[in-house]
């Protein structure tokens, strides 16, 4: 290291790495060429943290934590907690508070649910398909005076006819469903199971924050947000799908997460910074050749993925920036463990695996979630392929495609696949006038509006 700059801005001099008989040997690192500029106006790098530090940082509750010390705040209140339930609450704070403010989302979502007793934008759809699922198996055609009677009193209940077209896949009607299951089919009813996704939200997010930035205070701070956000507060108390599908796409980065931390504790036992020595050297053949072994964290997070997307398609976005963003943490941790090549590594090593865990489970979730439409024969389109030649189609959109024999695909399969030909079409090409203008999704974050008074679906 002669002529380089050290961590602390100085030239590092030849000689042992140990210092002084009885001391702690003191690595030194050199600095970058920004870094190096700054020194000059007095700048010193912090401390580099161990090897296994700046794979897996500490979390909060790590053990020396609850060490039985008392709070200085609580000190300066004039109250004195026994030393257990001090130890106690430090080492369960993690869960305790992020509880208490799932317990204040929960209040504010639940109380006063089944208000308006009416029937909000598309619950008029989803609240009779779930009815529909769970008692008849498939969706059916209503009578057009079918709001009015559920809504009054006493209620009356028509009974759906035929098989009917749905624009979104089954698994946010099956969940909606859950709570009519529960307490019949009234506002009440079809909202909540949202409200209790929602609340359960809370906890996640405080969960995911905590664990994201090691703190347990930013991770309630995340959630307390969540909990008087306008946006999130309406859609816990609506039947609709966007809020199932934002809460398995939570838990979908939720899960990733911790599969990132216990793979990055496996890379770090690989290249020898274990627990007893935290300040290993990164080694470039080590980091390179370690396999990050079983990631059943990874697999449950293929299944919300493909849970999410049997929501609604918008879970397509998610799977595949959380396929992606999963490799990228793979890549970044080698490179940290220190391999010269840390793209071209994943892209042998955990490529594979990450595509088998979230593309290929998701899609299998996905499939499994249309079993009832397959392994019955009154869905919508069910026997469409039934009598007809197995071609593929003859165009994607306005693109002619080639067409070839597809007769060894299982009829339900074919029919399938041009059941979702038709939801495509269906959803692209709608268009509805409406009195505002929808946000669409880029103006979401700044509330921009289009100056038109056409929604297309």
């Amino acid at each position: 290291m002669h002529g380089t700059t050290t961590l602390a801005g100085t030239p590092a001099e030849p000689g042992p790495a140990d210092g002084p008989s009885g001391a702690t040997p003191q690595r030194m690192w050199p600095l970058s060429a920004w870094q190096r500029r700054l020194s000059r106006f007095g700048y010193h790098a912090p401390e580099r943290a161990p090897l296994r530090e700046r794979l897996v940082p500490p979390m909060p509750d790590g053990p020396g934590v609850s060490t039985g010390v008392p709070s200085p705040a609580l000190e300066r209140l004039g109250l004195r907690l026994p030393t257990g339930l001090w130890v106690w609450m430090c080492r369960w704070s993690g869960w305790l508070a992020p509880l208490l403010v799932t317990l204040f989302g929960g209040l504010l979502i639940f109380i006063n649910l089944g208000h308006p007793h009416d029937i909000i934008f598309d619950e008029t759809y989803y609240a009779k398909d779930s009815w529909a699922l769970w008692h008849y198996g498939l969706r059916g055609h209503w009578p057009s005076n079918a709001n009015q009677l559920l809504l009054q009193h006493p209620e009356v209940i028509p009974k759906p006819v035929g098989n009917a077209f749905i624009a979104h896949p089954p698994d946010g009607k099956w969940v909606i469903g859950i709570g009519e299951m529960i307490f019949g089919l009234n506002p009440f009813g079809w909202r909540f199971m949202t409200a209790l996704l929602g609340t359960l939200a809370v906890l996640v997010l405080c969960r995911i924050g905590r664990r994201l930035f090691r703190s347990t205070l930013l991770g309630c701070t995340a959630g307390l947000l969540m909990c008087v956000d306008g946006l999130h507060l309406v859609m816990s108390r609506t039947g609709l799908l966007d809020l199932v599908v934002m809460f398995w796409a939570l838990c979908s980065f939720g899960l990733l997460l911790i599969d990132r931390d216990r793979s990055r504790a496996r890379l770090a036992d690989a290249v020898g910074a274990t627990v007893d020595n935290p300040g290993a050297r990164p080694d470039h053949e080590l980091a390179t050749r370690a396999r990050l072994g079983w990631r059943p964290f990874r697999i449950l997070a293929g299944v919300t993925l493909g849970i999410c997307c049997a929501t609604k398609w918008d879970g397509l976005d998610f799977l595949a920036g959380f396929a992606v963003l999963s490799v990228l943490w793979d890549a970044g941790a080698r490179k940290t463990a220190g391999a010269r090549h840390p793209y071209r590594t994943a892209l042998l090593h955990d490529v594979p695996f990450a595509f088998l865990s979230t593309v290929v489970v998701g899609f299998f979730t996905y499939l499994a979630s249309w079993s009832g439409w397959l392994f019955t024969q009154g869905g919508y389109d069910r026997q469409w392929a039934a009598h007809r030649r197995g071609l593929s189609p003859a165009s994607l959109g306005p693109i002619p495609l080639p067409q070839f024999n597809m007769t060894w695909v299982p009829a339900p399969l074919r029919s399938l696949l041009h059941y979702h030909w038709e939801i495509w079409n269906f959803n692209t090409h709608l268009t509805t006038r409406t009195p505002t203008c929808p946000t669409r999704g880029a103006g979401w974050s700044t509330g921009v509006r289009c100056p038109s008074t056409t929604r297309a679906g």
